[in-house]
Formats: C-alpha cells, structure tokens, sequence
C-alpha cells in the first residue's frame, strides 16, 4: 500500500468512527429530549467536540435525525436477514423474524416515537436521499420475507401463492402492529402479538367448522 492509499485508509477509519460516535450520541440527545428539544450543540457537548465538527458529517440537525434512524432500521434488517438465513424450519423462520423485529423497535421505542409523531408527516420530496434509503431497506425486508416464505411454499407448509405479494401482506401486519406499539396503544405482551399475527396470517380470521 502506498502512502496516498495509507492515508484515504486513515482517513476512512476517522471518518467511520466519527460518524458512529456522533450518531450515537445523537441517538441519546433526541431519545432524551425530543426531537424539538434537541440541538446540534448538545450532541457536540456530550461528545466534547464543537457543533463545527458535526458540520463537517452532517449538514443539518433533521440529516442527523434521519441518519440515526437509518441506522436502527438497518440494524433490524440485518438481523432479519441472519434469522432467514438460519438453517430451520420456514415457519420457524418467520415465527423469530416477526418476534425479533417487534423486539427491536419495542427497544428503539423512544426515538421511533419522535420519528412518528414530528418527522414522518413532513412532506418529504420524493428524491430525497433518507426517503430512498428507507425505501430501498423496506423492499429489502420484503424480499427477505418473500424468500422464507418461498421455502415454505416449496417445503409444502405454505400453500403456493405469489411469495412476494404474501411479503407485502405480511409486512404490512407487522408495521400495524409495530405502530400500536411504538404509540402505546397495545396492552398485550410481544409474545401474544407475534402469536396472533402469525395465526391470522397462517390461518385466517375465520372460525372454523365444527367437525
């Protein structure tokens, strides 16, 4: 490696461990006091920097925000990924995908609170960057649904539809459920939600007939 390649390497490790620490602490600040209630001064205090050197990763106070949220979305979805990438049964599969992704955001409840409430009705435009990062992770999670639920279709535990169409449906019960929860509407525990999900998913609403 020649000197020039020593120093971008270098340069690249400062950059990634500055990104880190000011996302976390950042992750901190607006979990503690809102989104509203947060500056970019007391991030910069917490980390025993100025606000100049936030500048010099982040352009505002909202693209830090949506950095942080970025990165726990990522976080979930690459733990779902390692889950449908496990070696067990398809059902198996999706039972601890849709429990560890309520698991997950339960935990990140407060900054996903923040992100409902004061950020996700703003008008975004539609090339925004963070609009198509979280786009792009969403289809991601779907396709990872879409190919457990393949197996399970092949394995002859689900019966045969568009894998990728159930994804959709699927995705979307867990976001419902996801949303009652990150608002404190649920009074029910994890277990019972992933129990009932799945059932109606699995299964169906419809009462079955007697025998």
């Amino acid at each position: 490696m020649n000197a020039k390649s020593t120093r971008e390497a270098k340069k690249e490790v400062l950059r990634s461990f500055m990104v880190t620490s000011i996302s976390q602490a950042a992750k901190e600040v607006f979990a503690e006091r809102g989104y509203q209630g947060a500056t970019l001064e007391d991030v910069a205090h917490r980390l025993g920097m100025s606000k100049a050197t936030i500048y010099v990763y982040y352009k505002n106070k909202d693209d830090l925000f949506l950095h942080v949220v970025e990165e726990l979305v990522a976080s979930s979805l690459e733990a779902t990924t390692r889950d449908a990438q496990a070696p067990k049964d398809p059902i198996e599969k999706l039972t601890g995908m849709v429990y560890n992704t309520l698991s997950f955001y339960e935990r990140e409840r407060d900054l996903f609170q923040i992100y409902l409430h004061e950020k996700h009705g703003l008008q975004v435009a539609p090339k925004d960057p963070h609009k198509r990062t979280l786009r792009d992770m969403y289809i991601q999670a779907v396709d990872t649904l879409a190919g457990v639920l393949q197996e399970g279709i092949d394995a002859g535990r689900i019966r045969p539809m568009d894998s990728r169409r159930l994804a959709f449906y699927l995705h979307e019960m867990m976001n419902s459920v996801l949303l009652q929860r990150i608002q404190g509407k649920a009074k029910t525990s994890i277990d019972k939600d992933v129990s009932q999900l799945l059932d109606l998913f699995l299964r169906g609403a419809e009462q079955p007939s007697p025998s």
